[in-house]
């Protein structure tokens, strides 16, 4: 536990310092929770003035806590989603000592080979829902596997509390991720005694789904009331039929996870060991069964859905760490394990190479200006990382996966630094919300004319009300003509910088401020502008 706790320590901190809130998924919901908190309303989330029923409200009730106990701050809302993910990362070893009692080491190999994958440890640094649901669906299937053994009533309502906590973190999606390895119980349960009660069984399943969604629907009916019909139905229809009518819209083909399977199970797909004893499962092992009854179902679902994303297969992670912690497992001599380790040494070692030289190849051969600012110290630092590693003594299988699971995590947050060290003003939304706040201050009205907005620079800036948007020419020039002494935000690359009242390079372009003035003494600037 230990281990795990240094490791993921390192991994936030890092992450804290080396990049800031990213647009448009954190600063939108971290920029939604300082809505709540300036209405100080917890029942119905807003996003700049305007209901927002995309998501429930639990990330947005953490992030009030966080700053009821801290004050209002950036760093404390970052860290729920990491928290989530420490503890999902920790609850996996408790699932695998139940799914393996006799084997002891898949209950220590399977936290590290999760905090080691590369599709887990990305996530869990990002402030999104679904690192919440994940947590949420794992706390279900160990509510389920004690459930399996005991029959008694606390774990009903642990289950009950996993799902309500997971409609709160991301709607009525748990109970895709639930249902079919609960309802295949009897396969994976076949060894159970013939006086097991499956009426029973299924009776308890409902009680706890009714238990989970009493819970959820404490939040959305008096939320529902208070936001007003079109967020009622936003909330208790949007979420669920009208979200899965629209997920068959044909947007993404059905192997389109299939194709992207190999990316959830790096780096541990490049280690023989796991495939060595990959071979040796069979399905007499019945937690083999329930991990099958738990990702296959869920996979196929979520292939025959069209509407996809990579980060919806993110509670299944934890199902692939723990097949392949038992496939380890299989694996007893300690040589394919110190083979499989040089392997993978070697190879960031390579990309400790590249780090290193890059900015001295850069300038011989001018591939990206833009790269000149490359700092190889980083590379310098990962190189150290696996030579200090690899002199340390691996006594034990253990060790092995600990050790790889350093460089797992070392290389990728590395190159990460590498990369928010030169574009990290990109991404920094506080200097273009500064200045829409101290536009306010001076009782300048501004508007924003720069394509969706997505409450990108509420919380930065700490406005208490919502930013004018404009959507079209006419819009624009309207408001131009009854604001004569106001400042329009704009897609400001191609305008020429004497036009500009300010500028900041924003993503892969750059937005600005321009006058109204300017644009009544130019009124063809309105029309080379686009929302």
């Amino acid at each position: 536990m230990i281990q795990i706790l240094l490791l993921w320590t390192v991994l936030i901190a890092v992450n804290l310092v080396i990049r800031p809130l990213m647009p448009i998924d954190e600063t939108r919901y971290v920029g939604v929770a300082w809505e709540m908190w300036v209405r100080g309303d917890f029942l119905v989330p807003h996003l700049n003035g305007e209901t927002y029923s995309h998501k429930p409200p639990l990330l947005f009730w953490l992030m009030q806590l966080s700053w009821w106990i801290f004050g209002v701050n950036e760093w404390t809302p970052r860290l729920i989603s990491p928290l989530f993910a420490l503890g999902s990362t920790l609850l996996s070893g408790s699932v695998a000592r139940e799914l393996w009692r006799d084997r002891p080491q898949v209950a220590e190999l399977t936290p590290l080979i999760l905090l080691g994958s590369s599709f887990w440890l990305i996530f869990s640094t990002l402030t999104m829902f679904d690192m919440l649901l994940a947590f949420f669906v794992l706390l279900a299937i160990y509510s389920l596997l004690k459930l399996s053994r005991s029959n008694a009533w606390r774990d009903v309502f642990l289950l009950g509390f996993a799902i309500g906590g997971g409609v709160l973190s991301k709607g009525p999606v748990v109970l895709l991720q639930i249902l079919p390895v609960a309802l295949l119980a009897p396969w994976w349960l076949q060894n159970k005694t013939a006086d097991f009660q499956w009426r029973d069984w299924y009776l308890k399943l409902l009680a706890a789904i009714f238990i989970g969604a009493s819970l959820a629907l404490a939040w959305a009916i008096p939320a529902g009331i208070s936001g007003g019909e079109a967020y009622r139905n936003a909330i208790f229809l949007g979420q669920t039929s009208g979200r899965l009518v629209k997920s068959f819209a044909h947007q993404l083909p059905w192997y389109w996870y299939l194709e992207r399977l190999p990316l959830l199970l790096l780096p541990w797909l490049f280690f023989k060991p796991l495939w060595q004893g990959a071979k040796q499962l069979t399905l007499n092992d019945y937690s083999v069964r329930f991990c099958i009854a738990w990702v296959l179902p869920v996979f196929v679902m979520f292939s025959v859905v069209s509407g996809k994303r990579i980060h919806y297969l993110l509670p299944l992670i934890p199902a692939l760490a723990l097949l392949l912690a038992r496939a380890a497992d299989e694996i007893k001599e300690k040589k394919p394990w110190q083979n499989a380790y040089f392997g993978i040494g070697f190879f960031v070692g390579f990309i400790a190479l590249i780090l290193g030289i890059f900015p001295m190849l850069n300038s011989i051969f001018h591939w990206q200006e833009k790269l000149n600012g490359f700092n190889p110290l980083w590379g310098v630092a990962l190189g150290l990382i696996v030579l200090l590693v690899s002199c340390v003594k691996r006594t034990d299988v253990k060790r092995i996966v600990f050790h790889i699971c350093i460089l797992s995590i070392a290389a990728p947050t590395l190159i990460a630094a590498s990369y928010f060290e030169l574009y990290a003003d990109r991404f920094d939304t506080k200097p273009i919300a500064e200045k829409i706040s101290q536009f306010r201050v001076e009782n300048k009205p501004v508007a924003f004319y720069a394509g969706k907005y997505h409450d990108q620079f509420q919380f930065h800036g700490r406005l208490t009300q919502p930013l004018t948007l404009l959507n079209s020419p006419e819009t624009l020039q309207t408001w131009v003509q009854e604001h004569s002494d106001g400042l329009v935000l704009v897609d400001s690359e191609k305008l020429p910088p004497e036009v500009l009242v300010y500028s900041h390079a924003y993503r892969a372009g750059q937005l600005g401020f321009i006058q109204n003035e300017t644009l009544q003494k130019y009124p063809n600037l309105i029309h080379t502008l686009h929302p």
